[in-house]
C-alpha cells in the first residue's frame, strides 16, 4: 500500500497558508516532490499569480527550455533564468514557497490507489493536519480539487469538527457547525483542481479561482 513519500514543504514558523492536495501523481512519487506531472498547471498558477522571476511563456517548449542558452545558472538555489517554476529544482521551488508563506502537503498518510488517479483512493490513512494546524500560524487552508475537499470534510468529521460548503463565483468556502479547536481563525478554501483531469477549467478560469491566496 503506497505510502505518502514527502514532508510539508516550505513550513516555516511564519508560514501562514497551507495547500493540501489528496494524494501524490506515479510521477510525483518517483520524482519525490509535490506536482511533478508536466501538465498538472499547479506551479504555472503559482508564478503567475505571484509573478517571480524571469518566467517563460505558456507557448515555450519543453525542447526550448531545456536548450543550452537557457540552462545557465543564476543563483546559489538554482533559479535558472526563463525556465518556468514547474521545471525549476526541487530547492527552488521549496525557497519559492517559503518566500510566499505557503505550505504544502496532502491529506493522505497512505491508501491503496490505481495508477494516479485519486478517485480509486480506499483504505485511506489521513496525515495528521490538525496537528500541523495546532503547531504554526497557518491562516488559511486552500484545498486543490473535489477529491482533497471532500477527504478534508472527512478528516474533520472524524474530528468532531463537521463542516459546511458554500459556493462562491470561482471558488467554495467549508465553514466549521462547531467552533475550531485552533489557537486563532483558520479560514478554509476549496478551489478548482490544478490537475489535468479538470479540463473544464482552463488557466484563466484557475488563476480567478486561486488569486484568492493573494487576498489571505
Amino acid at each position: 500500500m503506497p505510502t505518502h513519500p514527502f514532508a510539508p514543504s516550505g513550513l516555516t514558523k511564519d508560514s501562514k497558508i497551507l495547500i493540501l492536495g489528496s494524494f501524490p501523481s506515479i510521477v510525483s512519487r518517483d520524482v519525490g516532490f509535490y506536482y511533478a506531472h508536466p501538465q498538472n498547471r499547479f506551479w504555472r498558477v503559482l508564478e503567475l499569480l505571484f509573478k517571480d522571476g524571469d518566467i517563460a511563456p505558456a507557448s515555450i517548449t519543453p525542447q526550448a527550455i531545456l536548450s543550452e542558452q537557457n540552462t545557465t545558472l543564476y543563483s546559489a538555489i538554482g533559479y535558472k533564468q526563463n525556465i518556468p517554476l514547474s521545471m525549476q529544482s526541487m530547492v527552488t521551488k521549496i525557497e519559492f514557497l517559503k518566500s510566499h508563506l505557503l505550505v504544502l502537503w496532502d491529506m493522505v498518510k497512505s491508501c491503496e490507489i490505481k495508477g494516479s488517479s485519486d478517485s480509486s483512493l480506499k483504505n485511506i490513512v489521513f496525515n495528521d493536519i490538525f496537528t500541523l494546524l495546532h503547531s504554526s500560524k497557518i491562516q488559511a487552508i486552500c484545498l486543490n480539487g473535489t477529491k482533497a475537499t471532500m477527504l478534508f470534510k472527512q478528516y474533520c468529521k472524524n474530528q468532531n469538527l463537521p463542516l459546511t460548503l458554500h459556493s462562491h463565483s470561482h471558488y467554495k468556502t467549508l465553514t466549521p457547525l462547531t467552533p475550531q479547536k485552533f489557537r486563532h481563525k483558520i479560514v478554509i478554501f476549496s478551489l478548482p483542481s490544478t490537475s489535468p483531469a479538470n479540463a473544464r477549467y482552463n488557466l484563466d478560469s484557475l488563476l480567478n479561482a486561486w488569486k484568492i491566496l493573494l487576498k489571505i
